[in-house]
This record gives C-alpha cells, structure tokens and sequence, in this order.
C-alpha cells in the first residue's frame, strides 16, 4: 500500500462516541475501525491481541504494513487487505471474507467490513469485526495451496454459484471425476459444466483457467454451500 499517497490526500477526522468505546472495549470480539486511507484509528483490546499488540495504544494510528505482526508480513497480505478497505469504502457495502493465516493466527476467522458513517451520513471510513470459526479437521483433497483470504461475496456475476462450486474443486487440483462425485454430478455434467466455464472466461484448458480466476479474484471466491455457521464444509468432513 503507498501510504504516503495516502498520507497526502485529504482524510476527514473521525469522531468516535465514546459511549461506542466503552461497549467496544468490553468485548472480547476483534473490533477496529479505519479512515479512509485505511489507518487504524480504533481498535479494542481483543483486536490488540489478534495483531500482537499488548494495547490498543500499540497499534492505533497505524497502517497495517507499519503494524509488527507476522499476519502482514506475508507477501500479498497487506496489498490485498488494502484492496479490501478500498472496495468496502468505494462500494459503501458489507464485505466479508474467511482469513486463513496459520502462521500468525491460530484459528480462521470471517473479517466482516462495513463503511463507517458519520452524523451526516457520509462515509469516513470502514468498521470491521472479526468472527472466530470452528475448526475440525484439515480435508486432505483440498490439494492446492488456499490464498490466505477467502473471498465470501463473488468478484463478479461472471459465474453462476453452482459453476463457482466447481471451479473451486478444480483450483485446489481435484480432478474431475472427483470433484463430480463430491457434487453429486455425473462426469458428463461436471465435464459440461467446465466447457461453458471455459467459454465463458474465453479459455481452453484448466491452466489458463486458473490464470483467468487469479486475475479477476475468482481464486479467492468460497461457495456459499461450503460455509455453514460454525464449519467449513466441502462434503464428507468439515474444516
């Protein structure tokens, strides 16, 4: 993230009630919120402790490549969270994704964002707050190598959710006939349903495919039948 473009433009200050810090600060939910060049100007203690930090004092007024903490160190981390901020702030909608970082947070957990208004009702920045999900155990047919956030509101309407479905099985390098009888779908459908994939991201074989959901973040996209309230679920066991 360039924070001194960020630093430069013009950020409008955020006025926190402090009657929404207290209760805030009592939770033992990760809550923070950012301005609109994406630095921390809230967080309560349970969020301190997601990032490292032994306060909030630590870690407030931050960028998050400024925060020391083995969850930004990671290459891609930091410019993909930005991205993140910026669509929340641009599209002024909800945002959600399952974070999967094992080398600096013990359990997955879903970041839900928000835009953060003020009085006038304008958008001055972005409220998030982390859910913790339960973890059973790891599917050894999930072959690839999952991006650490995962995405749960489509890129684009590019795909339909059952193609969606599909496509993820493939990405993590299940083959076909695999990722048919997970679906419940005979190889001849699963096999139809790639070729219209195909057609539709105008490719001709499952490398150029992965290079076409890298680019428009389809990668990243979780189905929503593989996420239940508490699990992960992608057929015969849970995650």
């Amino acid at each position: 993230m360039n924070n001194d473009k960020c630093k430069s433009s013009i950020v409008p200050e955020i006025n926190i009630p402090n009657s929404m810090r207290y209760a805030f600060d009592q939770l033992k939910t990760p809550y923070g919120i950012r301005d609109l060049s994406a630095r921390l100007i809230y967080c309560n203690q349970a969020a301190a402790d997601l990032l490292g930090a032994k306060s909030p004092a630590d870690i407030i007024g931050k960028y998050d490549c400024e925060i020391d903490n083995n969850l930004f160190a990671v290459d891609g981390v930091v410019d993909e969270f930005d991205n993140q901020y910026k669509r929340v702030i641009k599209t002024q909608e909800q945002f959600s994704t399952l974070e999967l970082h094992p080398h600096a947070v013990d359990y997955p957990y879903i970041f839900r964002k928000m835009p953060f208004y003020n009085d006038n009702h304008e958008c001055v920045g972005m409220f998030g707050y982390n859910i913790e999900l339960t973890v059973y155990s790891l599917n050894d047919y999930v072959k690839g190598h999952m991006p650490g956030s995962l995405l749960l509101n489509k890129p684009d309407d590019t795909f339909t959710e059952r193609e969606c479905e599909i496509m993820f099985y493939r990405l993590q390098g299940l083959k076909s006939k695999e990722a048919a009888e997970r679906l419940n779908l005979s190889l001849n459908t699963f096999n139809n349903y790639m070729q219209r994939i195909y057609i539709k991201a105008r490719v001709t074989d499952i490398g150029e495919l992965r290079e076409f959901c890298e680019k428009h973040r389809y990668n990243r996209y979780l189905p929503k039948r593989f996420l239940t309230r508490e699990s992960i679920n992608f057929g015969d066991s849970i995650i």
